[in-house]
């Protein structure tokens, strides 16, 4: 059984695929596997197929829905989730495994570093305002401070590194939400469940802003807002639901009289009536709380979402209660 699996999502282009796989291929680990999850079909030119596990989907999968699927095939006790364009770099999966020795570490973010100004910084992990913005922690510094890793919530989803049984006890990323929302919002769940995330900056990727999937305007608003309903906090709720109004307002200002607008508010009051899925979700986030990652690391899986299938593989000790 490999130690890592590589999950390689593809959001682009073949080319962008195939330039992240000539770069994983030639400075992997010994001991992993690799699996694409295809977005489209792929002719294997160069017969990888040996060394490649591709995993292809229905054309209208989302990517989300890809990745989990990809997660539930391997027994590999750790994940890399890494997008097409992205480019890695010699001893970039060690440097990064090696963090996980503390056991209560969920998951570990290197360091991205922009591809076409290789001087500065892309992210080095996901924040979140209380308003609901997500953000990619330390964009555009030459370095990384220590007020920038103080700010890291979690890993970036185009590339993180997770403890599987980090992601089976929570269920995985969560299918309500896009690619740009759902790693903050899996970083949010892994904090409650105890799990921490370490920074790994001599782990090294490049890549460039095409490694986050698009999303139409109606659709990101859609999971913006949704975002912030699940983890709307129980104490300060007024202070963020002004914070989430004013960053609403600005952002219809922004589009005013274009046709985006009225989709990002078709998308906002689309998700505002969901209602029920919100409280569901904070019910289970409560649970979560109530059994939280102890000291001797002896817990059962409690799924926040249906959307991750637990490999079938997965540890027999570790009993299942997914949650809705």
């Amino acid at each position: 059984m490999a130690r890592l699996a590589i999950v390689i999502s593809a959001v682009g282009s073949i080319e962008s695929l195939e330039g992240t796989l000539v770069s994983v291929l030639e400075n992997r680990p010994s001991d992993c596997e690799i699996i694409v999850a295809l977005n489209q079909a792929y002719r294997d030119p160069y017969e990888l197929a040996g060394e490649v596990r591709f995993v292809e989907a229905p054309r209208r999968m989302s990517p989300i829905a890809r990745i989990n699927q990809a997660l539930a095939a391997t027994r590999a006790p750790f994940v890399h989730l890494l997008a097409s364009g992205c480019e890695v770099t010699e001893g970039w999966a060690d440097l990064a495994l090696a963090r996980f020795g503390d056991r209560h570490i969920g998951s570990v973010a290197p360091l991205v570093l922009d591809a076409r100004d290789r001087d500065r910084i892309f992210a080095a992990g996901v924040g979140y305002r209380h308003g609901g913005a997500r953000y990619l922690v330390g964009k555009g510094l030459p370095r990384l401070t220590p007020d920038a890793q103080g700010r890291i919530l979690g890993a970036c989803g185009f590339a993180a590194f997770y403890r599987k049984s980090a992601l089976d006890f929570v269920g995985g990323l969560s299918r309500q939400l896009g690619m740009r929302q759902a790693d903050v919002d899996l970083a949010l769940v892994l904090a409650r469940a105890g799990f921490g995330v370490a920074i790994e900056p001599r782990s090294r990727i490049y890549a460039s802003a095409d490694v986050e999937a698009r999303q139409g305007a109606a659709q990101q608003a859609l999971h913006d807002e949704r975002l912030f309903w699940r983890n709307l906090p129980n104490a300060g709720q007024v202070k963020s639901l002004a914070a989430h109004a004013g960053l609403v307002a600005i952002e219809l200002l922004r589009s005013f009289g274009r046709p985006g607008m009225l989709a990002q508010l078709a998308g906002r009051t689309w998700a505002c009536g969901q209602i029920g899925s919100y409280v569901r979700h904070r019910h289970a986030l409560q649970q979560l709380g109530r059994r939280a990652l102890p000291a001797k690391l002896g817990f059962e899986h409690l799924r926040i979402d249906r959307s991750h299938a637990v490999s079938a593989h997965a540890e027999p000790s570790a009993a299942r209660a997914p949650l809705g």
